[in-house]
């Protein structure tokens, strides 16, 4: 598996299992950021971003493999978006009791002063929410970034070569 190939390039085809892999490399790089966020510094968080053109590369190869366009990343990411905010909500009374004190005040924040109220009160206490919440996000990502493999990795590939390359899984495919 070239790893230039599978997380920088968006172009071509990716079976499942280089899918997987590419996907298993930005999920722990995913992860160390989360600690290092909470560990060293709240500005680590900016690490990540290089990160979604890897996710971006791996899906439009996985979605090339199938015979779809790459413009089926957007729907991937509102779906990971979606899921991970659900996961966030349902998991943080489970994993982070301690913070619903401080995110009920926010919220009431956002109530009485509005979104930007809200956003202040966040701001103020940044470092409060990110280690409180820091296994409750961890979770969230990890059972989403799961449903993404499942979902993307299942997606049945194209046996024949289409405009994106020759097809993937056979000897003769490069």
């Amino acid at each position: 598996m070239d790893i230039s190939y599978v997380l920088l390039n968006p172009k071509g085809r990716l079976g499942p299992r280089d899918f997987l892999r590419g996907l298993i490399l930005l999920t722990g790089a995913g992860l160390i950021i989360q600690v290092l966020t909470v560990g060293a510094s709240v500005g680590a968080v900016v690490l990540q971003y290089p990160l979604l053109w890897g996710y971006f590369c791996v899906l439009a190869k996985r979605l090339h493999d199938a015979g779809h366009t790459a413009w089926f990343n957007v729907l991937f990411l509102f779906g990971f978006v979606v899921v991970s905010s659900i996961l966030d909500a349902v998991l943080l009374p489970v994993l982070s009791p301690d913070m619903m004190p401080l995110m009920t005040q926010i919220q009431e924040a956002g109530l009485k002063d509005g979104f930007s109220g809200m956003l202040e009160a966040q701001q103020e206490h940044a470092i409060e929410i990110a280690r409180g919440t820091a296994l409750t996000r961890l979770a969230s990502f990890l059972l989403t970034s799961a449903g993404l493999a499942l979902v993307a990795g299942r997606l049945p590939s194209d046996p024949d070569a289409n405009a994106h390359g020759p097809a993937t899984g056979r000897p003769d495919a490069s």
